[in-house]
């Protein structure tokens, strides 16, 4: 099956399954390729420090997310993140925790999400349907002309 979706359309349907958006997260759209998403750190609860230090100056956190491969039921995003118009690429391993935390919330797989330091993350695609769609079998994952492009199959 071939599932086209826009972020909001996305998130509507994740919010009816029960994983809602954190509420750092102010807003989602993409455009293209790429998913935007801005953040606002000062909503997040028990930052790491040098987080903390960083959303005092520059509260609030935009990123650029392209979907760069999937193979294995993984997808691998590029990642930009910018504050105040400054990249912050590096500071985006320190939210590995938080994001690790609002998984195990939610009763997904903590190790799910993988958070390296060259700016991408790598999104068991697999284990968060298994944990919420299981039979869905995702065989493709990309962004394009402003949608969410899925294929898969149920079995």
């Amino acid at each position: 099956m071939l599932i086209r979706l826009t972020p909001a359309e996305a998130l509507g349907l994740a919010a009816i399954g029960g994983t809602g958006l954190p509420a750092a997260i102010t807003s989602v759209a993409a455009d293209g390729d790429t998913v935007r998403v801005t953040a606002d750190l000062r909503r997040i609860d028990n930052l790491p420090g040098p987080l903390k230090l960083a959303a005092r100056l520059a509260p609030v956190v935009r990123a650029d997310l392209r979907v760069l491969g999937f193979a294995g039921g993984r997808a691998t995003l590029g990642v930009e993140v910018n504050a105040a118009g400054l990249p912050v690429g590096k500071l985006l391993g320190l939210l590995a925790g938080p994001i690790e935390a609002r998984l195990a919330a939610q009763g997904l797989p903590r190790e799910a999400i993988d958070v390296r330091p060259d700016a991408s993350v790598v999104v068991d695609v697999e284990a968060l349907t298994a944990a919420r769609l299981p039979g869905l079998d995702v065989t493709d994952l990309r962004v394009e002309a402003g949608e969410v492009v899925v294929r898969a199959s149920v079995g």
